[in-house]
């Protein structure tokens, strides 16, 4: 009551006045920012909540439900004879997953609304990673050999079966995952011409226009390479999280600056005006400007940061460096060139002690070489698993007829809206 008193009556109403707007402020932040998983705002329920990708998972089925008549057997199929004149390679690993198979949504939503000739430029590659490949739940339903170019299974890549039986008995899930990323990387390179190689993981369901969109992309960045206007790359990224692109701790100083900066800028302003008006003397008083340099300014900062980094510096669309944190490895698109010294240093990492899993290894390859990594936003790819090993779950709960909640633990907000 004695503080108050010692400020005038205009003062105190100013000081009201902001009170009001930044108590609408807060509300509005709280609203507008409940989709943001970098804001202290952001409502699970909301974020979270499947939208596109519910609508894609229909089509996706309803797609594949046409090719799901008649049965083709695998063996049919030349697999040494080469695909050429294709643009892109697309190579999945598919496994036995324990919670939900989503291979039939991701084949499904990576051809509908594809046109005859965009699927002519498409080679298809899945690879069954079991030992036994009837053990998959999807290897015999008709669908498959009906759309995908190539169902490869280990005796059809030369794999080390006996190396990837002892892996899987042993629960060594980070060594399999590299051997068999590999292997789908060199199907793509020795069997296609295929100037860019797309890896997968089998558990993702795309925009209706992906294809589009991610030529486009390339033939871009294709121009700056000509043009030396962008970094050796090494992939384009179709798939982020916004889960990690918050406020990094290490850009802290460039946090400190601007906000300090902000508060000089606002006490400057305020002895300057009261300096070349003389009626604001009597209400831009030193403890006045206290208040507001050390009150209200602060105040906004904190609200700007708690907003979080999605809401306040949203990604335009188009193509963006995404050096760090890039998750993860749903969707990524490689330049022919590098899949070679890529699938090498994979096979190293996969015959060492402790390995890493698959974006690890991507991303260490990367920073050792010192590539760029692009992505493109939004995201052309959403991650609709029951369960992902970044959340470290065996099990979830889920609603409705699409068990999509589980893939939170990675989940492209983007992609929804």
């Amino acid at each position: 009551m004695r503080l108050a008193l010692e400020f005038t009556r205009k003062q105190r109403q100013l000081i009201a006045s902001f009170v009001v707007v930044y108590l609408l402020l807060l509300f509005f932040c709280h609203s507008n920012s409940a989709r943001d998983p970098t804001s202290i705002f952001f409502q699970p329920d909301v974020g979270y909540r499947p939208q596109r990708s519910l609508q894609r998972i229909d089509e996706s089925i309803q797609y594949l439900s046409t090719y799901n008549h008649s049965f083709t057997p695998h063996s049919t199929a030349d697999l040494t004879a080469p695909i050429n004149n294709v643009d892109i390679c697309i190579g999945i690993v598919t496994v036995k997953r324990p919670l939900q198979q989503n291979l039939d949504q991701t084949v499904g939503s990576l051809l509908d609304g594809l046109s005859p000739a965009q699927r002519r430029r498409i080679a298809l590659h899945l690879l069954i990673a079991e030992p036994n490949p009837a053990d998959h739940p999807t290897y015999h339903h008709p669908w498959v050999s009906n759309v995908v170019d190539r169902v490869l299974t280990y005796d059809d890549v030369d794999a080390p079966q006996s190396t990837i039986r002892r892996l899987v008995r042993n629960k060594l899930i980070n060594k399999k995952s590299l051997i068999d990323y590999k292997l789908s990387l060199d199907a793509c390179y020795d069997h296609t011409d295929a100037p860019w190689v797309m890896m997968l993981e089998d558990d993702v369901v795309t925009q209706k226009n992906w294809y589009e969109p991610t030529m486009r992309s390339l033939d871009l960045i294709t121009e700056w390479d000509e043009r030396d206007v962008v970094n050796d790359w090494l992939y384009l990224r179709l798939f982020y999280t916004e889960k990690f692109l918050g406020w990094n701790a290490e850009d802290w100083r460039t946090y400190l600056g601007w906000s300090v900066a902000a508060v000089l800028s606002a006490a400057v302003a305020g002895i300057t005006a009261r300096s070349r008006r003389s009626s604001l003397r009597a209400v831009l008083t030193n403890r006045f400007l206290a208040v507001i340099c050390l009150g209200a300014v602060p105040a906004l900062i904190a609200l700007y940061f708690l907003s979080g980094r999605v809401t306040m510096h949203p990604m335009r669309p188009g193509i963006h460096l995404m050096n760090r944190h890039g998750c993860c490895s749903q969707g990524l698109v490689f330049p022919r060139q590098k899949v070679p010294l890529l699938s090498e240093y994979m096979q190293e990492w996969a015959d060492v002690r402790h390995s890493k899993p698959v974006d690890t290894v991507i991303e260490r390859w990367a920073n050792e070489n010192r590539f760029d990594r692009l992505a493109v936003s939004p995201s052309l790819m959403q991650h609709v698993g029951a369960a992902s090993y970044k959340e470290k779950k065996k099990a979830f709960a889920w609603e409705g007829s699409h068990r999509v909640y589980g893939a939170h633990g990675v989940w492209s907000m983007s992609f929804e809206e």
